[in-house]
């Protein structure tokens, strides 16, 4: 804080500190969390969502009313009703879409208290829960549809399964449209860690 300081008055001049806020998102298997772990590992302050969403099914509140809508808690399970049905999905994005954003929020708190230039939130739905416009950016990991299946087939996420999470996003061409950054991950580890490092550095410029 600058002061200014007479006998007749003092004038005072806070500091507005601005962080920036960047979303990172991109359809299911294209490989987010090998490029928030990239960003990680450039001391930027990131939020994982899909780590928040995880530890709220370990909510007993929340297991409980996930139990009601689908007959189990098991977040595989849950994930593959979900997406073969629209109303179930919808029900579940109502009840923790709400208590995600929440979480965020107070992480990018404690991150604005901490005077960080910087912070990168992964954020899978974030086209779909119509989330764009809470970040200054969004950076889209694009992946080919064949990339996307490997991956989630490596998870143990059959075919059919995993068409129905990709069908249920989204088009990929209207996300990249909507956002200001693309990281290609079709390529090498290599070459989509310097996109990354590139990305970062001008962004913290």
């Amino acid at each position: 804080m600058f002061s200014i300081g007479c006998a007749r008055f003092k004038l005072s001049f806070h500091i507005i500190f601005f962080m920036k806020v960047i979303a990172l998102t991109g359809n299911i298997g294209s490989g987010k969390t090998t490029v928030l772990k990239f960003v990680r590992s450039m001391l930027v302050s990131v939020i994982d969502s899909d780590k928040i969403v995880a530890s709220l099914y370990r909510n007993k509140g929340v297991e409980k009313k996930i139990f009601r809508i689908f007959g189990t808690f098991k977040r595989r399970e849950v994930a593959s009703i979900a997406f073969a049905s629209p109303s179930k999905r919808r029900k579940l994005e109502k009840l923790l879409h709400p208590l995600v954003w929440r979480e965020v929020k107070q992480k990018l708190s404690v991150f604005r208290a901490r005077r960080k230039k910087l912070a990168v939130v992964e954020v899978p739905l974030l086209f779909e829960a119509n989330w764009q416009k809470r970040f200054d950016s969004v950076i889209f990991v694009k992946s080919s549809k064949k990339k996307c299946l490997e991956r989630l087939a490596a998870k143990g996420i059959g075919r059919k399964d995993a068409l129905l999470r990709l069908n249920a996003q989204l088009p990929v061409k209207k996300k990249i449209k909507s956002s200001q950054y693309i990281i290609d991950n079709n390529k090498s580890s290599a070459n989509t860690k310097k996109q990354v490092l590139l990305l970062i550095e001008d962004l913290v410029k």
